[in-house]
């Protein structure tokens, strides 16, 4: 049972949609969460993300941020954390559904579509529905276009892999403006997206490899038609199945299908037909977690000079095994220092036109960023610290792990390709486009020193 939700932006600190069901929470809650989160930062730093959950004064709090906005439920019941944050996760897809893209400045425009998308989603507190088909039915505002080029409508859609027009018509609205509704566009556009975990050792022999990929499709298709997608041939479902004959073969741990795909023919022919709802949706999500091929080693390597015990040298390379057509734009490597620390120096070994080194003081991390980081090439940098005590062997401790964040367009680790992808349309008298992406990103990329 929901008290109160509403949409914050943490940079002006403005409350750009709020909306009271239960009215036994005080209306000040968002300047509460506010407080909460800049007491958080200013003790732990901005590197270090706030609790999800929290209470004061008898109100539970939750959140999360989404697109550089937070969505925040409060209560004063017992709810399901797991439910509340699959409820703000959707009502994120659903504004971007009605109003084309998700940004503080398409809230501004859209609000009054947003206010009626709510009552209509939750009534005193009770979750109603999150369907995009039956919601169409009910909502009749129609959405203020952002005509603000520049706007940041996510990490993945600036990203423009070879060969793949982005353009700005995967980010419209489901619903058109009156004066829209008499141009006929028929597409539909499917990211294939994997998400990777994985941790090593500092001579880079791999802990744990883990690829959480998903499949995820946005329908603009007339009359809702019936669309086939294949995928690769020798993907072998299960750990327990015998792959002696498919030695090569990519094997799914786990999977699972939205309630709009019949995956009859998948087990043998690796098929699946969908009837995509409207809006985004997530059609499949699967799990692998053998032979994984990582993008990424890290070699850290820490030198110590008996004669200077408050001196330590940190060199850092970072490999890119990817295929050498493709390229990372940005990735970010994060190293925590020992609490000793006192003075941080770097020298680039390499081009350090394409790099930038940062150091936080008060959290006692490096940050060193590689802008367009090619398959095939490796970089690296040295780093001077300098302890106002010596370094003993408990502070060797505290330097590492090694993080890593990237993103890398037209690329799976997987291999997983999309073989098959047709439209079975009635109406043949506008040609479907079809618009196919991949992306691998890092979601827990882990180095020990």
């Amino acid at each position: 049972m929901i008290s109160q939700f509403f949409i914050l932006s943490p940079q002006r600190g403005d409350t750009l949609i709020f909306r009271d069901y239960r009215h036994d929470t005080p209306r000040d809650v968002p300047d509460l969460l506010l407080d909460k989160l800049k007491t958080w930062q200013k003790n732990h730093g901005a590197e270090l993300d706030p609790p999800p959950i929290f209470n004061v004064d008898g109100v539970n709090f939750l959140f999360t941020n989404i697109q550089g906005l937070y969505f925040v439920c409060t209560t004063k019941f017992n709810v399901s954390p797991f439910m509340i944050y699959e409820l703000l996760g959707r009502i994120a897809t659903l504004i971007k559904d009605f109003c084309g893209i998700l940004s503080e400045e398409c809230l501004r425009l859209n609000s009054s579509l947003v206010y009626e998308l709510l009552d209509e989603i939750i009534d005193y507190g009770y979750v109603q529905t999150t369907l995009t088909d039956q919601l169409k039915s009910y909502v009749y505002e129609d959405p203020v276009p952002v005509k603000r080029e520049n706007i940041i409508i996510n990490s993945l859609a600036k990203l423009k892999a070879p060969g793949t027009n982005l353009g700005s018509s995967r980010n419209r609205p489901i619903v058109h403006s009156r004066d829209e509704r008499s141009s006929k566009q028929n597409e539909v556009y499917i990211d294939m997206i994997e998400q990777l975990v994985a941790s090593f050792a500092s001579n880079g022999m791999t802990v744990r490899a883990e690829i959480n990929g998903s499949i995820q499709i946005k329908s603009y298709l007339q009359g809702n038609p019936e669309i086939r997608l294949g995928l690769n041939s020798n993907i072998v479902l299960g750990r327990d199945k015998d792959i002696s004959s498919d030695k090569y073969g990519i094997v799914f741990d786990d999977y699972k299908f939205h309630d709009s795909v019949d995956p009859t023919d998948f087990n043998e022919y690796r098929r699946m037909v969908i009837f995509p709802p409207e809006g985004e949706t997530t059609i499949m999500n699967y799990r692998i977690s053998s032979d994984v091929s990582l993008p990424f080693r890290i070699f850290p390597i820490l030198l110590r000079d008996p004669r200077c015990p408050n001196r330590m040298d940190i060199t850092i390379k970072i490999r890119a095994d990817i295929p050498e057509d493709k390229f990372v734009s940005k990735c970010t490597l994060t190293v925590p220092l020992p609490r000793v620390t006192q003075s941080v120096s770097n020298e680039n070994t390499d081009d350090s036109n394409e790099q930038s080194f940062q150091y936080d003081n008060r959290i006692k991390n490096i940050i060193w960023t590689i802008n367009n980081l090619k398959g095939g090439t490796e970089q690296s940098i040295k780093v001077k610290i300098t302890g106002a005590t010596s370094f003993s062997a408990v502070a060797e401790l505290e330097i590492g792990p090694i993080s890593l964040e990237f993103d890398i367009p037209n690329y799976t680790c997987s291999n997983i390709q999309i073989r098959k992808l047709k439209v079975y349309e009635k109406n043949k008298s506008i040609p479907p486009q079809r618009w196919v992406r991949y992306f691998t990103i890092s979601e827990s990329y882990i180095c020990r020193v």
